[in-house]
């Protein structure tokens, strides 16, 4: 396996899309930093991330557009950025909380995908360090 790395660390590598949001959620609800040298770039397994970021809105015209458009991207053999997840304990929803890339989740997902590129956090799991809060 590769060798821990921190948020900003791989933010400052392949920019994040929505890293200050990203960011937020790893404070938030995994009472984690940028720093904490606790991430893993890995390939995941589609089925194993948050079931509950399956897109099922109709009238989310904008999502579904940008899923079509990833999805083609993804027929292509496009490469797209990774997602940003955490890992978690497993449960009914998975065993990654998602914290950045829904719509390229989703296009995976759709496109029947086995795996996904994705930045991984281990806090407190994995060999992972705890959270430093």
């Amino acid at each position: 396996m590769s060798v821990w790395r921190a948020f900003r660390d791989l933010h400052a590598e392949e920019h994040c899309k929505d890293y200050d949001q990203a960011l937020n959620v790893l404070e938030e609800e995994y009472r984690a930093t940028d720093t904490l040298a606790c991430w893993r770039t890995e390939f995941v397994a589609v089925v194993e991330i948050d079931r509950y970021q399956i897109i099922d809105d109709p009238d989310d015209f904008s999502g579904w557009r940008k899923v079509g458009e990833l999805r083609e991207a993804l027929r292509q053999e496009c490469s797209l950025p990774p997602v940003v997840l955490a890992h978690t304990a497993p449960d009914d929803r998975g065993s990654y909380g998602l914290l950045d890339g829904r719509h390229r989740f989703n296009a995976a997902h759709l496109e029947g995908n086995p795996y996904i590129r994705a930045w991984v956090a281990h806090i407190g799991c994995c060999d992972g360090p705890a959270a430093n809060r």
